[in-house]
């Protein structure tokens, strides 16, 4: 247990705002289809590498493409995916953590 306590102190300090499952949300959501540090699933290439996505994007930004991805991108290949806000919430700034 502290060891999870130290590692979100870290986090924290080290600027990363998101909740300790965006992780888990994104290998299990968003990974099939994206890459981070050059590990991703089956479809990586096709949804891309997300490495950066935080310098490119801002929090509205993001917020509105995960809503409906087609209304930030006309021709987005992005499926709208179901979560929760507090899912979606923890996602964004985990995205925006990307830098």
């Amino acid at each position: 247990m502290r060891a999870i306590a130290a590692f979100a102190a870290c986090m924290m300090l080290a600027g990363a705002a998101w909740a300790a499952d965006a992780p888990e949300i994104y290998n299990k959501k968003c990974k099939s289809c994206h890459s981070v540090g050059g590990v991703g699933g089956p479809m990586a290439k096709m949804g891309g590498a997300l490495d950066g996505v935080g310098t490119k994007r801002d929090e509205a930004w993001l917020r509105a493409y995960f809503k409906d991805p087609k209304s930030k991108v006309e021709n987005a290949k992005m499926p709208k995916v179901a979560l929760s806000d507090e899912e979606w919430n923890s996602l964004v700034q985990y995205m925006l953590s990307l830098k």
